[in-house]
Parts: structure tokens; sequence; C-alpha cells
């Protein structure tokens, strides 16, 4: 590999290690060690318990439209609303058992005070991918894990890579000279290097590592730009490494932080509150098979260069090319070797920041929805464990669910104006209480099963004392839960929209290129809201026109048309920092990690510009 830029000063000896590409018809190795006892009999329950609530919810529509006979309207409903209520009652029966273990049985996740240190601590890259990043801001979040680690002690087994993909020559200069100042005054090594070639984007950037240099690590921890860990959870993951010879990876659930805006602030809240629920409960299902995120984990070097090499998918982008969603593939092909890969949601100090407005999280997601179509050119793929398939199908419908909502939506209106109005002496509604009821009972369930996780999630903090005192009360908690459900369901409808438009564009072959994400806080403008939601907004105005001669359909339609009417102003205010500097006044929105902030980052001493090397470029 050649390099744009390459400091011998900055940059260890090379250690190679082979990494050769893998097939996509490969071989489902043994697995090197034994999974959770009865994992089986977990995923057995939770299919029953899926099962049996989507029948539920099912039967009551069915029911009342079977009764003369189906329409196509009314078989046109029923068919989208199965595939969309077996997605909710699984991630309402996951997370679940996932409050239901961390209530009667606690101790049964790993924790960091549960992981003893290994005779001889092995050596641990962390590896920083970048490109045309804010430099300055990812240097200061090393900084402040290189500090953490400096408490431990354990400096010495940890070295720092910053990999960059950048390709504005003025931002690899600055790169440069913050790497510089990092290898000067940093308590671990500190690296960096510059590709020419970016083959493969992150995935290519972090194998290009490993092919060589990887060969001198056990382990390397992988960071987004926005990463932040605590030196007590990297070594503990470590050490938790050195104890499982039989895992590939070790992903943890990162928490929010470090959110200005009050978009932002409430995504982080939303996280802090639930995130444990709902990962405790994908963690006991899946086991030894679970998901890698691509950051803030912990992988074994030897295993991701043996196995996880991907090779390019036929035809063009969006569902050809590189893998985009790479991380999660990289996991299923390290499964596929025997490797395992679990989830340790209760282990402390793992950080991530949030989107700062809805215009940051919808380029976000758009590129996740690429990601996670395209895995359904794998879903043929031999050697592949079942639950990888499964999971890819659920990645999938995360956002297939957006065009399905809206289909699903259109038809009950239809129905609904299909119905006509009551005649003289029937209630308003059109029919009797118990039609209204066996109607609307299954939306009334669906909401209970989308917002339940929270409402669990809220549960478990209040029983705890200091968890309640660590979010400012049970007031400032109260008032924080009212505002994040106000605020998800006024935006559900929104995010909804934004799934259909990237599902049909990526069905059309628009690829999304690869851009940096925008992570700093730059408010959105009420013209750049309009040109981004003029369209939510346009259908709010027609599902209003549609509703208004119907009171029963403008009262179930409120929340869907007054998101979408007022997307492009919602997204103007939640982007603002004093709106959400407003909340935190009033007391909404705090989290633990605001008054210990993970974010403290140790002054960092300047280094005069002549000790600062220049960077040359090929």
């Amino acid at each position: 590999m050649a390099y744009d830029y390459f400091d011998p000063r900055l940059m260890p000896q090379r250690s190679p290690l082979a990494m050769p590409v893998q097939f996509v018809d490969g071989r489902l190795a043994p697995a090197r060690g034994a999974g959770p006892s009865g994992i089986w009999l977990r995923r057995v329950a939770l299919l029953v318990a899926t099962v049996v609530l989507t029948a539920a919810a099912w039967t009551a529509p069915f029911e009342l439209f079977a009764g003369d006979g189906l329409t196509p309207l009314e078989i046109a409903g029923l068919v989208l609303f199965g595939p969309l209520f077996v997605g909710i009652s699984c991630w309402f029966c996951s997370a679940l058992a996932g409050f239901l273990l961390m209530v009667f049985k606690p101790r049964s996740f790993l924790r960091l005070e549960q992981i003893g240190r290994p005779a001889r601590m092995p050596r641990v890259a962390m590896l920083a991918p970048i490109r045309n990043e804010d430099v300055a801001a990812v240097c200061a979040r090393l900084m402040a894990m290189d500090a953490s680690l400096a408490r431990t002690g354990q400096s010495a087994s940890f070295d720092f890579f910053l990999l960059s993909d950048t390709n504005d020559d003025q931002i690899a200069a600055r790169e440069h000279a913050e790497a510089s100042r990092l290898a000067a005054h940093g308590a671990s090594a500190f690296y960096y290097r510059r590709r020419s070639d970016n083959a493969g984007r992150k995935a290519g950037n972090i194998n290009d590592w490993v092919r060589n240099y990887g060969g001198a690590y056990d382990h390397m921890i992988v960071l987004d730009a926005d990463s932040v860990m605590s030196g007590e959870l990297l070594v503990g993951l470590a050490s938790a490494m050195e104890t499982r010879p039989d895992l590939g990876v070790l992903q943890t659930t990162p928490l929010g932080v470090g959110g200005e805006t009050l978009f932002a602030r409430h995504l982080q809240f939303g996280i802090r509150l639930y995130g444990r629920v709902a990962t405790a409960g994908v963690a006991w299902w899946t086991g030894n098979e679970s998901l890698y995120w691509g950051h803030n984990a912990i992988v074994r070097v030897d295993a991701f260069a043996d196995s996880a090499s991907l090779p390019r998918l036929r035809g063009a982008a969006p569902f050809g090319g590189d893998i985009l969603s790479h991380d999660v593939v990289e996991g299923w092909f390290m499964r596929r070797a025997g490797w395992g890969v679990a989830m340790a949601p209760m282990l402390d100090g793992s950080y991530e920041e949030c989107p700062p407005t809805l215009v940051d999280e919808a380029v976000r997601d758009r590129r996740w929805c690429q990601g996670n179509l395209q895995h359904l050119a794998l879903m043929g793929a031999r050697g592949l464990h079942w639950l990888a398939r499964v999971q890819i199908v659920m990645a999938a419908m995360v956002y297939a669910a957006g065009p399905l909502w809206f289909c699903f939506m259109a038809a009950g209106v239809a129905l609904r104006v299909q119905q006509g109005f009551p005649e003289a002496g029937e209630p308003w509604f059109g029919g009797s209480a118990s039609q209204l009821f066996e109607l609307h009972w299954s939306i009334v369930l669906t909401v209970v099963m989308l917002f339940g996780p929270k409402v669990m999630g809220m549960v478990l903090i209040l029983v705890d004392p200091a968890e309640r005192r660590a979010f400012g009360g049970i007031g400032a908690l109260s008032a924080g839960f009212a505002a994040e459900f106000v605020m998800s369901a006024l935006l559900a409808p929104v995010r909804m929209l934004i799934a259909c438009r990237a599902v049909l564009e990526v069905v059309c072959g628009i690829d999304t290129g690869w851009n940096a994400q925008r992570r700093s806080v730059s408010r959105t403008s009420l013209a750049e809201a309009w040109v981004a939601y003029r369209t939510p907004t346009l259908v709010g105005l027609a599902l209003l026109a549609i509703a208004a001669p119907f009171s029963d359909l403008v009262i179930w339609m409120a929340p869907i048309i007054i998101g979408l009417l007022f997307s492009a102003p919602i997204a103007v205010v939640t982007s603002s920092v004093a709106a959400g500097q407003f909340a935190r006044r009033l007391g909404m929105f705090v989290t633990p990690e605001e008054i210990a902030s993970p974010m403290a980052v140790d002054p960092v001493v300047e280094v005069e510009t002549e000790d600062v090397v220049q960077p040359t470029y090929a």
C-alpha cells in the first residue's frame, strides 16, 4: 500500500499479518466454545411470544372485516399489518426479557467488577479511522481516553492509531499536526498514516492496518470519530477477551453524550433511559451470535484477519460493490468461522455522540438504509449461521417498515372514507362501540408495544435511588420522560417518510456516496428545513384535508398530522442549542453522564511549530 503521507516517526515497525479475502459462499465452522446454556429455549420462547402477540393484535381487525366478506382494501390492510406487528412484537418481547433479567437476575450480565486481570496484559491497538473529520475534536477524545488509561497504569499495553482516508490536503495537514502533538505528549503511543488509495472505504482502511501492523497486536478496539471509552472499560475488555478464547468480538453498548441541541439531548436521554433494556434482551437471545456494530467493540486480531476480509458484491452500487454496512457482515463471517460474537450491555464506560439535528440523522439513516438493504444479497450465502439470515431480514425491515406503515396508513384512511358519514342516529364514529373497540384496540396495543421499553427503562431507574438522583430526581426524570415521549411521537411520522424516501432511492439505484458525517452543532435554518421536509408537510396537509370531514379519523390521525404539518418548524427548533440549554434548565433530558462527563479532557500541552513535522504528499 502506498500512502499520501508517511512519517516514520509516527508509525511503528511493520508487522504484517495475512488477511485473505473471503468468499460469499463459505463453510460454517464448528463453534470454538459453548454458548449460553439453553440458548435454543430462549429463542423458542421469543418466537412463541412474538407469534402469540401478533395473532392477538391481528385477530380483532380480521374478525371485524371478515364479518361481511373481505374487500380488496381490507385484505391489503390485513396483509400489511401482519409483518409490521411481527417486528413490533419481537422488539417488545425482546425488551421485556431484558427488563425481567435486569430486575430478577441483574448479575447475569458481564460487569467490569467481575473481570479479573490476566497474568499478562495483551497488546491492544486503538484504531480511529477518519475521513475529513474535525480532527481537533477527534484528538481531544483520544486524549481523554489516553488520560483515563494512564490512571489505570496500563498505558504501555495500548497503542493509538489515527488511520486517515481524508481526501482534503488542508485537513490532512491538521491531522498530521495533531498526531504529532499526541505522539509527543500521550501516555500511550500514538501513530498516524494517510492512505492514497481509499479502496474499501472504512473496511478497507481497517484491513490495510491489519495486513501491515496487525501481527504485533492481540486485539484491536475500533472507534468511531465520536467514540469515547473509559480506561477502566478498555482494560476490562482486554482482560475479558483473555478469559474467553472462543470470542472474536465483544461488543459494548455506547451511551449518548455531549449533546448540545435539543434534538441530540432528546436522543441521548432516550438511549440512556431504555437502551440497556433493549440490548440486554438482544444479548439474552442472540448469545454468541450477536451483532458487531463496528465501533466501541474489542476484536481479536487473528480471528478478524482469518475470516473478515469482505469481498465486493457483484454489480454496481447501491446493491453491489463495496459492502457498505460492513461491520455486521464482518461479525457474521467471523461467526461462520467459528468465533463467538457477543454483546455486553452492562459494561459501563462506552460513549458516542448523537446526531445534532434531524437533518443529520436522516443523512446517517440514508447510509444505513442502503447498507441494510444491500445485505439482502447475502441471504443465499452458504455457511452463514441461520440467525444471521434472520438478522438480515430484521435489519432490512427497520427501513422497509417505513413504506409498509405508509401503505397501511393509506389503506386505513381509504377504508374509513369508503365507510362514509354516519347515518342519522348512528354514533359519530360511524359504527357501534364494540366495532370501534375492535378496530382500534390493536392500534393502542401497537403504541404500548412501541413505547413499552421506554416505560420499562423508567421503572428500573425509579426503583434505584442512586439512578434517580443521577437523573436529577423524580421531577426531572418525569419531565424528561414526558418530553421524550411527545418528541418521539411527533418525529415518528417524519421518520416514516424519511425511510420511504431512502428505500425508494436505493430501489431506484441511487448510491449514497461516501461523505463525512456532520457531528458538530449546525443549526438547521427554516429554508433548509423547508427544502428537507416540504414533502412531509404536504403529505400532512393532504391527510388533514381527507380526514377533516370525519371526526374520529381526525382524532386518531392527530399525532401523525401534527408531526407532518409542523415537521419543518420542529426540525428548526430541535436543532437549537438554546432550546437544548433551556430544556436542561427546566431539568429535562438530564443524564448521569452530564454530571461526571466522560468528555472531560485534560489540558494538552502546546508544542512549538518547529517541533511539528510538516507532511509531504506524493
